[in-house]
């Protein structure tokens, strides 16, 4: 595979940082995860907005502009030939020195890789999955934007290994006054009475893209959806619960902990936003409405 390098295509092997990165030493940097379809981005121009967001959110210059990025995710596409794919770009202060939190010496680090994306195993669409409770807490906004995209992830990778040890597919998190706010990698909904609740962002999480887009399409059916700040509690008397991100789109949710949602089986507004945003994406990408320029088109 090849891998985009500031700003040159080389192979993964080939592909090296210094190991005073900052992003090594500090976790000083951003990211952003996008899919394509088709050999498109699906909602690049969002996707890269977030990104110039996150950069401004901790003092980071960008080294490309929204077109040179997206020149560069092109490029990326057709060396590897991929046209259904999972793009990372990762962008860090650059160099810096042991001990030194402030001064970074070399000009900020763009890694851009891409993989063949296939998607989660389609039997967790069919049997959901099952979600814990972190016992950890989500970092508070006062310490960090939650809607800055950080690389900095100890707490997400610590909730998540929590999660495993019980069994459990993902970890939602709690603020420090035990309200829900997202997943370790995921922005969270909850059905009830045919709506749809779900923390407000960024104070109860990332803005995702994906859940930008289901929150469209549900307004668009007619569900009623309330963004609102919601107590830990709300997960026992939800109707249905649904994780999204990039990768996972929508991934029903059946058990939390031992207690089973809906039945134990995925739910039917699950069911139907996930087809919706499925055709979406396909539509989007396919008519070349989720290209760069998407604010021109829409």
């Amino acid at each position: 595979m090849w891998v985009h390098l500031n700003g040159r295509l080389v192979e993964e092997s080939g592909a090296f940082l210094s190991v005073f990165d900052r992003g090594l030493l500090y976790g000083d940097g951003i990211f952003e995860s996008m899919s394509a379809v088709a050999g498109v981005v699906f909602r690049e121009g969002r996707h890269l907005d977030r990104l110039g967001r996150s950069a401004a959110g901790i003092g980071l210059p960008l080294p490309l502009t929204a077109s040179g990025f997206s020149a560069a995710v092109r490029d990326l596409l057709d060396r590897n030939r991929l046209q259904d794919a999972r793009i990372r770009v990762t962008i860090t202060r650059g160099e810096g020195r042991p001990g030194d939190y402030v001064e970074a010496y070399g000009p900020p680090s763009v890694v851009m890789a891409a993989s063949r994306f296939e998607g989660v195993d389609p039997s967790l669409y069919r049997n959901g999955v099952r979600v814990a409770v972190a016992r950890r807490r989500q970092i508070p906004p006062e310490t960090l934007d939650p809607a800055v995209k950080s690389i900095s992830r100890l707490t997400s990778v610590l909730a998540r290994r929590e999660a495993r040890e019980v069994g459990a597919f993902e970890a939602i998190l709690l603020d420090g006054d035990g309200r829900l706010t997202e997943g370790t990698v995921s922005n969270l909904f909850l059905v009830l009475g045919g709506g749809l609740l779900t923390p407000p962002a960024p104070a109860g999480g990332l803005p995702g893209i994906t859940r930008e887009a289901v929150v469209e399409l549900a307004r668009a059916a007619s569900i009623r959806v309330s963004e609102e700040p919601l107590p830990a509690g709300s997960l026992e008397t939800a109707d249905e619960i649904f994780l999204t991100n990039t990768s996972w789109e929508i991934l029903p949710v059946v058990r939390v902990g031992e207690r089973a949602v809906g039945g134990g089986v995925p739910g039917p507004v699950t069911r139907d936003l996930l087809a919706r945003y499925r055709d979406l994406v396909r539509f989007e990408c396919r008519s070349g409405l989720a290209g760069p320029d998407w604010k021109a088109r829409s």
